[in-house]
């Protein structure tokens, strides 16, 4: 382990990285982004540190921000060695979780040789005369946290019992009126019954979606809500009147109904879909899982023809659209298994593929481009300009940061090898649990895959730095399983 910083002084020309949170999306209070930006700018400068460029945003809830993919990508980034401390604005920007503070510090960051330095209390973790205030900072943050709830518990069940209002967002087809209440929206209703007698007569949620253009998550929290026949979650009536004929509601409750796939059976115990990052080869659609399968929602004429090929009469699911998760990521660990086997071929070719190199980090530039990409096509759906902006401008400030020239440093030969060979067990080990998805995030930023016939891996830095690629024969195959007339 590096040696840490004992005191504020110890940290001059130790390299710094950056953590930014805020609770929700689109959140500018006075603890803003801005704001954590222009502390961290004055600390580096003070402190004389080297600003490596590497930023962290997290739009996540403090009490539980310790599960997000950025807390991840930081905590991974900080076992490789890529900074020495993280800078943090505020105390309560960092998270509002006590135990998940002590927990990360002592048994992630501080074994990594990465110091923590709160520039608000001008509190550094490390250091032993600032750890009764750290602890009594995270205590308030996480108290502050607990007591907000409450009140807001509190109001909104006021609410409800005094106003008959279920509080929170309106959803669509209601407006809040002058008294903060929620009422009917006269301009939308024309919609919300078109969605309803629609889905009566027999169309279906993504038919209603494309044809009205509002999002498929809104024509079915739509289409399950008794607010729009006047009452609300609990059965009781609501202050306004209904705005869909209760008859209509029925007839939609009843089609739907009939055309369930699920029948209330209770389901098994679930476990994580490690594969984030599974899209169609052909489309570029995300693959996503669910009730036990990775499913192509709505999936293309490629997709669904590159199925297996199997006997006519062999029985089984044969639509083309989803195939058994435990298929799925028994093929990656096929692919893991042949790395692990064939690691030692990096020895041979490691000074030339994990060198020390100058430049701009490039996954981070590529990262930037897909965020670009999935903001331009989210505005189209929502309209939402003043999202877009604020997503914009901070990927611009990411990009510039990213574009900086830098020295990486080279990997030795001894740690790629031993970090490729573990790769087969750990993937076995980790099933059924959180660990196989961030151990999947580590390698692939991208899996494509056409069909159940062929995939296609696209690696990240961390995984090309130690050498994944070089340690993957040109071509292989192997059976991974079968079921249901699915197998690879």
């Amino acid at each position: 382990m590096t040696r840490l910083p004992t005191s504020p002084d110890a940290l001059v020309g130790l390299r710094a990285a950056r953590w930014i949170r805020e609770s929700t999306p689109g959140q500018f209070d006075r603890y803003g982004p801005e704001a954590q930006i222009e502390l961290q700018d004055a600390a580096i400068r003070r402190l004389g540190l080297q600003d490596t460029g590497l930023v962290w945003r997290a739009a996540h809830s403090g009490r539980t921000v310790y599960r997000s993919s950025e807390m991840a990508a930081m905590l991974d980034a900080a076992r490789n060695g890529a900074f020495d401390v993280l800078i943090v604005g505020y105390v309560s920007r960092w998270q509002r979780n006590l135990r998940r503070t002590l927990e990360l510090l002592e048994d992630t960051l501080h074994p990594a040789g990465v110091a923590v330095w709160f520039a608000d209390e001008e509190i550094l973790s490390s250091c032993d005369r600032h750890w009764d205030q750290l602890v009594d900072e995270a205590k308030d943050a996480e108290r502050y946290s607990r007591r907000l709830a409450r009140r807001i518990h509190e109001g909104y069940a006021s609410k409800l019992a005094k106003q008959r209002d279920p509080g929170g967002h309106p959803p669509f087809g209601f407006r809040r009126n002058e008294d903060k209440l929620i009422e009917p929206d006269p301009d939308k209703a024309d919609t919300v019954l078109a969605a309803f007698r629609r889905s009566a007569a027999g169309a279906l949620d993504h038919e209603i979606a494309e044809a009205l253009g509002l999002p498929i998550d809104t024509i079915r929290g739509m289409l399950l809500s008794p607010l729009y026949v006047g009452r609300l979650r609990d059965g009781t009536d609501a202050h306004w009147p209904p705005i869909v004929p209760v008859e209509l509601a029925d007839k939609v409750a009843s089609v739907r109904a009939a055309r369930a796939t699920s029948t209330g059976r209770k389901a098994s115990p679930s476990r994580p879909y490690a594969l984030a990052m599974l899209h169609c080869a052909h489309c570029a659609k995300r693959i996503s899982g669910d009730s036990g399968f990775y499913r192509h929602d709505r999936a293309c004429p490629q997709f669904r023809a590159a199925q297996p090929d199997l006997p006519a009469s062999r029985r089984g699911r044969r639509d083309g659209k989803g195939y058994r998760r435990e298929l799925i990521e028994d093929a990656v660990g096929v692919l893991l298994d042949r790395v692990s086997l064939d690691a030692h071929l990096v020895a041979g070719v490691v000074g030339q593929v994990v060198p020390a190199r100058t430049g701009p980090d490039e996954s981070a530039l590529r990262r930037i481009e897909r965020e670009r990409a999935d903001a331009a096509a989210r505005v189209v759906r929502d309209r939402d300009y003043d999202a877009l902006r604020a997503t914009m401008e901070r990927l611009d400030r990411e990009e510039n940061a990213a574009r900086v020239v830098r020295q990486t440093e080279g990997i030795p030969a001894e740690r790629a090898v031993s970090y490729l060979q573990g790769l087969g067990e750990a993937w076995r080990l980790a099933d059924c649990g959180p660990g196989r998805a961030e151990l999947a995030r580590s390698l692939f930023s991208r899996i494509e895959a056409s069909g159940f016939q062929a995939m296609r891996f696209h690696l990240t830095a961390q995984a090309t730095a130690h050498g994944f690629a070089y340690a993957v024969p040109a071509t292989f195959s192997g059976i991974v399983g079968n079921g249901r007339g699915e197998r690879i």
